[in-house]
């Protein structure tokens, strides 16, 4: 189990605020308020894929204070598949699921099971 330091370490996003993101068609700013919200959903997603468990986007708002409301979820999410790619990290957004699908809502889902399986993986093993 990493110390308290090294899981500071791994909650702090190595995206830089202020540049301009990918999100779908568009480029999304990551703003302070973005950064703090992904940082935290990083946290939580970290800790569920530990447990090998998913969260949906209700369960996930809660956790990060609602600084993003369920369905404005995709910037936040992007957000966070970015910063887990330049670490070289499966995609944490995998783990958050519909409360009435099980799945992921992205218009294409197919993505989604085989990276929960890396995630779960990735953390479950105490990387």
């Amino acid at each position: 189990m990493p110390d308290s330091a090294q899981e500071a370490d791994d909650a702090a996003l190595v995206l830089v605020v202020g540049q301009r993101y990918p999100v779908g068609q568009r480029r999304c700013t990551l703003t302070p308020r973005l950064a703090e919200a992904t940082a935290r959903c990083r946290a939580a997603l970290v800790e569920a894929a530990r447990y090998r468990e998913v969260m949906t986007y209700g369960e996930l708002s809660r956790v990060i204070g609602s600084m993003v409301l369920p369905r404005h979820m995709g910037p936040l999410l992007h957000m966070l598949g970015h910063d887990c790619a330049e670490r070289g990290e499966p995609d944490l957004a995998a783990l958050v699921v519909s409360a009435s699908t099980g799945e992921v809502s992205t218009p294409d889902s197919a993505w989604a099971r085989p990276e929960r399986q890396a995630c779960w993986d990735y953390w479950g093993s105490g990387a």
